[in-house]
């Protein structure tokens, strides 16, 4: 056999002899610091796509932290999936999925994202609305304490902030707005509806729990604090990216028109 074709084979030997390696590129210490606690130098943002593993390197289960930086009076959602047995809710031992505050206590637990019958997917989310602008809040994903998980044990985090935009309401010169809104998912979410005028001043918030499939139908004339007034909204929920639809109808009385302005998502 020739220099040229024992090479090769030894190399291969040699990389197969060697213990499998995380494929996590967060999991060495840089300057800003590993991810298994909370001086994470990991950030998401929005339309952020992760993959990392679960691999303990021989330790106790992994910890994956990730920053989730929050606007105050915006929503967020968080989801992973992947081949990890990620907790449904009643498998403690499981891979847990959650954000967290710095010292490790639960904010906000995961949901399935499909949710029929009693069929739950394997994908998890994390969906909440944010009533601070923060740097401490962190999405937390912790390995099976059952099993010993590897550099196999990989799972994919994707990452939005999930508030619409209307970018126009009026209430003045004769017209009146009726906001309509959808859910589009198969459990009930929260949305609120924040109304600020042309310079940025937040005038009235309205706010409900929305059933599974079922519509929102807000008459903005009915809020004192919109009369005579005019402007744009935000609308943030726990619905989960895409999980609404919507506009406002601008209603002329005067003349029976009407103006539809949609209300639209960050872009992915």
């Amino acid at each position: 056999m020739s220099r040229q074709t024992l090479l090769p084979l030894f190399v291969g030997l040699l990389l197969a002899a060697l213990p499998a390696r995380a494929s996590d590129p967060w999991e060495t210490a840089g300057p800003l610091g590993a991810d298994d606690g909370n001086n994470t130098g990991n950030t998401l943002s929005h339309g952020s796509v992760q993959v990392h593993d679960l691999d303990p390197a021989g330790g106790a289960p992994d910890e994956d932290w990730m920053v989730a930086p929050t606007i105050a009076r915006h929503s967020y959602e968080a989801r992973a999936n992947g081949p990890v047995r990620f907790s449904w809710g009643v498998c403690t031992p499981c891979a847990q999925f959650e954000r967290v505050d710095a010292a490790g206590n639960v904010l906000t637990d995961d949901v399935s994202v499909v949710n029929e019958g009693g069929v739950e997917s394997y994908d998890r989310s994390v969906r909440w609305m944010a009533t601070s602008s923060t740097t401490f809040d962190y999405v937390r994903v912790k390995g099976d304490t059952n099993v010993t998980n590897t550099a196999g044990s990989i799972y994919t985090v994707r990452f939005w902030d999930t508030t619409y935009s209307i970018p126009r309401w009026n209430n003045a010169n004769g017209q009146v707005t009726v906001f309509l809104i959808n859910s589009q998912v198969q459990v009930s979410a929260t949305v609120r509806i924040d109304f600020y005028n042309a310079g940025g001043t937040l005038l009235a918030t309205a706010t409900t729990v929305i059933a599974p499939n079922s519509l929102w139908s807000v008459n903005t004339s009915s809020i004192s604090a919109l009369a005579g007034q005019s402007g744009h909204a935000y609308v943030s929920h726990t619905a989960g990216y895409g999980g609404l639809a919507g506009k406002a109808v601008a209603l002329e009385t005067a003349t029976g028109f009407s103006f539809d302005t949609p209300m639209v998502p960050i872009p992915d």
